[in-house]
């Protein structure tokens, strides 16, 4: 069973993993040169939504 918390906390990073996607692809396309930023936002909220989930998969 996933709790409240969990599922909250995970479509707040599955979010903020969109946001920095659609950040990296938007500054591929315009050459802003933040594709850097973008991307380690998309990375990190990634690992922050594998380590969320890990616990649920162990119980």
């Amino acid at each position: 069973m996933v709790s409240k918390r969990r599922l909250g906390t995970s479509l707040l990073f599955l979010g903020l993993a969109f946001v920095g996607a659609f950040h990296t692809v938007l500054s591929l396309a315009f050459d802003t040169g933040l594709t850097t930023i973008g991307a380690g936002v998309a990375v990190g909220s990634l690992l922050c939504l594998v380590a969320v989930n890990v616990p649920a998969l162990l119980d």
